[in-house]
Parts: structure tokens; C-alpha cells; sequence
């Protein structure tokens, strides 16, 4: 099959690339889509939403991984504004901002 397009004027060829060239809204959607990609990461924030705060301690236990590896995976959360950390004594305890894609990610 060949196309045999533009079937778009160049007025709405124009419009449309002003419209998706810079999109902010759908880049900053992309990344929180590639962000929680990771089954560990979106893990962490099911588990967040039920304990609201939790240590990367226990989380390693929960998931079987290094601390190391829930320390980049909570860093990437922290960066992108989903979650956040709160320190008490040397405990550092993690749990979920209000960013309001959380939304998109249904309860289990």
C-alpha cells in the first residue's frame, strides 16, 4: 500500500505540527508512562498507596531485591515528584505525593 497523501491541507499540516512539535503535557506524560514501566517501581507505589509510609528496608525484604536497587528506583520517584521521604532518627520512611498522575494508575 503506497500513500498518496498529504490528504491534509497545509494549513492543518501546519497546525498539527505547531500542535504535537512541543507538547508538554503529553512529554511529561511519557516519561511518568516509562516511569511506572517498571514492574518494581509500580509496585512500590501500589504498596505506598496501602502503607502510606514505608523503609527502604522493608521494601527490599518485600520484593526480594538489594537496597541498593529500591534506592534508584525511589530516587526515580522522588525526581519525577511522586514520591517522598521523610527522615526520622536514621530511618528514612518513603511515601506518595498528591502528583496528580497517580490518578492514571488504577487500584488493584
Amino acid at each position: 500500500m503506497r500513500c498518496v497523501g498529504p490528504t491534509l491541507s497545509d494549513k492543518e499540516l501546519r497546525d498539527l505540527q505547531d500542535q504535537y512539535s512541543f507538547n508538554p503535557e503529553i512529554e511529561e506524560r511519557a516519561e511518568f508512562y516509562n516511569l511506572i514501566s517498571n514492574p518494581i517501581r509500580l509496585k512500590i507505589i501500589h504498596l505506598l498507596r496501602e502503607k502510606e509510609a514505608v523503609c527502604v528496608c522493608d521494601l527490599k525484604d518485600i520484593f526480594g531485591v538489594t537496597a541498593a536497587a529500591v534506592s534508584q528506583h525511589l530516587a526515580k520517584l522522588k525526581a519525577h515528584r511522586i514520591a517522598k521521604s521523610v527522615k526520622q532518627g536514621q530511618t528514612v520512611f518513603y511515601s506518595l505525593t498528591e502528583h496528580p498522575f497517580l490518578s492514571l494508575i488504577p487500584l488493584q
